[in-house]
């Protein structure tokens, strides 16, 4: 069997998946994840925090034992807006960004658009401005490119360094402006966003500067498995060893501020 790249999904979520699925990402060279906050149905304040508790007191120690190093990104995702309550939850983030496991807030970002999302987004762009944290920004599946100018005009008004955001879920349509903006974009090796072979087109035209990779396993009809076969891909696409692990690994490492 040939060397494995090293492999850092920047995306994932593991509460839905099994121990066999996390052993087989981790048999197939994911070293690294950042375990991300997700939405569920009924969001409260109470659930919002009770959900960073689990990930960061379950999930991380979690797939440490599966022996992936974890990371976690909390926020308030765009489908999980609690009615009331949403400074609550803001004020008592602060205190998980201690300890160096918690190392970026999200995701948030808009999904359907209008304006309670926008006004959660913009609360959450200025809490990681305060404290200088690194964002990562969901953008939807439908209607994608008119939502992705939204948030980069967003981004612009809240005033966060580019450098700290990762606008993830791109696409062939949305990563030149993304990129174009000063951002960092991810590319999802996911069913309903991006194809391993698409991604390795966008690779080779656009090189390996702020691009990372994630999987988003977890969320619906994922593919544990999709970085590992793009890694493989890039490997055999007659890139150069130093692009292919900058976004395998390396850029990931480079944004979160983690040492190897």
């Amino acid at each position: 069997m040939p060397e494995l790249l090293p492999l850092f999904d920047a995306h994932l979520h593991p509460e839905s998946l099994s121990d066999q699925d996390l052993e087989s990402m981790r048999f197939f060279g994911v070293e690294r994840a950042l375990v991300v906050a997700h939405h569920f149905a009924e969001p409260t304040p109470k659930a919002l925090r009770l959900h960073f508790d689990a990930l960061v007191g379950k999930q991380l120690p979690r797939l440490e034992r599966l022996g992936i190093r974890a990371y976690a990104a909390l926020g308030v995702h765009p489908r999980c807006i609690p009615r009331r309550g949403l400074s609550e939850v803001l004020a008592s983030l602060p205190d998980y960004f201690q300890g160096g496991r918690v190392v970026a807030l999200g995701e948030t970002g808009l999904h359907g658009g209008g304006e309670e999302e926008e006004e959660a987004f913009l609360e959450q762009l200025a809490l990681a401005r305060r404290l200088k944290l690194r964002v990562v920004v969901h953008t939807p599946t439908q209607d994608k490119e008119r939502h992705t100018r939204r948030i980069l005009t967003l981004l612009r008004t809240a005033g966060n360094l580019p450098s700290r955001v990762l606008v993830d879920h791109a696409t062939a349509r949305t990563v030149g402006p993304i990129l174009g903006c000063g951002h960092w974009a991810g590319l999802t090796l996911h069913p309903e966003a991006l194809k391993a072979e698409r991604a390795v087109v966008l690779v080779r035209k656009l090189g390996s500067e702020r691009l990372l990779l994630n999987s988003d396993a977890g969320d619906g009809a994922g593919d544990i498995l999709g970085l590992a076969r793009l890694a493989r891909l890039l490997a055999k696409a007659n890139l150069s060893e130093r692009v292919v692990r900058r976004v395998a690994c390396e850029n990931a490492e480079r944004f979160f501020q983690l040492h190897t």
